[in-house]
């Protein structure tokens, strides 16, 4: 056990030589987090969590976790959520020393609300996960370019994102005025409008057994209580991927052949050479009654 010092807090670090990823071990997984905090508390402060946990690595038995036990550290805040049987109670990552505490319990991806605890039914993000059904990364690019005209004729900032997993991540900071019913139709007459005009290349189908090979628009996350990867947050997957922030310039580049192509050992470097390219997310964001309004004219 490991004495570290994160803030005003003392953490113990618990068996930092045990391997999480092939040659990474848990101890670098925690100095990711804390190296990475400055960049990701932006996106996961005051916001419910629901942690993917792995406590023996990857290979080992994994689990997500909403609740919060009752040996946490009091400093660590929590909010109570009510449920149909009870109410759960939520970590919030306030703090790098959160960040690594969650990372030692064995978290290797956080997901987050897509709301903030102070207005837990009103979103102030906006989000599309294009999840493929093959390895073709060159259509995900182009579905995630069509999303980005429509969402730009509407009068919203859309970022883009890969997942660290298969797929991207379009995401629209939005004024958390509208509740998750309006914010998800909105989301599913954007979807709509694309499949009309692109039949082959979406498909809006949960099944994934009936999908073929097309790429899966899920806007199932705009709902209470749904959750999505975080910004930097690492995936479960051999060399462990990094959910990562792109320019959308980044997406002429033929070397972006996958959702993996960043990883703990990568992303600082391109941090140091361009910086964060959603470091001014939270400053973009729109009221979604006008994009509503031009959203009705497109469908027309």
């Amino acid at each position: 056990m490991t004495k570290l010092k994160v803030g005003t807090h003392i953490l113990d670090i618990t068996n930092e030589d045990k391997i999480y990823f092939p040659k990474i071990t848990k101890g670098e997984l925690i100095d990711y987090y804390l190296k990475i905090s400055p960049y990701m508390l932006q996106h996961i402060k005051d916001r419910p969590l629901m942690l993917q946990r792995f406590p023996e690595g990857i290979n080992g038995q994994s689990f997500f976790q909403k609740n919060t036990p009752d040996y946490f550290p009091s400093w660590i805040k929590t909010i109570e959520v009510p449920k149909s049987d009870g109410t759960t109670n939520f970590a919030l990552c306030q703090n790098a020393a959160t960040l690594v505490y969650l990372a030692n319990f064995g978290t290797i991806t956080f997901h987050s609300w897509l709301s903030r605890f102070t207005k837990l039914d009103y979103p102030d993000k906006l989000i599309f996960d294009l999840d493929p059904s093959t390895s073709d990364f060159s259509n995900i690019i182009k579905l995630a370019l069509l999303l980005k005209a429509i969402l730009e004729q509407t009068g919203l900032n859309p970022y883009v994102m890969t997942t660290g997993s298969h797929g991207m991540h379009v995401v629209c900071p939005i004024q958390p005025t509208v509740d998750f019913k309006h914010v998800k139709m909105f989301a599913d007459d954007c979807s709509t409008i694309l499949l009309q005009k692109y039949p082959e290349l979406i498909t809006l189908e949960i099944r994934k057994n009936k999908r073929g090979n097309k790429i899966f628009i899920d806007t199932l996350r705009n709902q209470v209580g749904a959750t999505a990867a975080v910004p930097y947050t690492v995936r479960p997957y051999p060399k462990a991927p990094v959910a990562t922030p792109l320019e959308w310039d980044e997406l002429d580049n033929p070397k972006l052949t996958s959702s993996q192509v960043y990883n703990i050992n990568t992303i600082f470097s391109r941090l140091e050479k361009m910086g964060d390219p959603w470091k001014e997310f939270f400053k973009k964001k729109k009221s979604l009654i006008l994009p509503r309004k031009k959203l009705d004219k497109l469908i027309k």
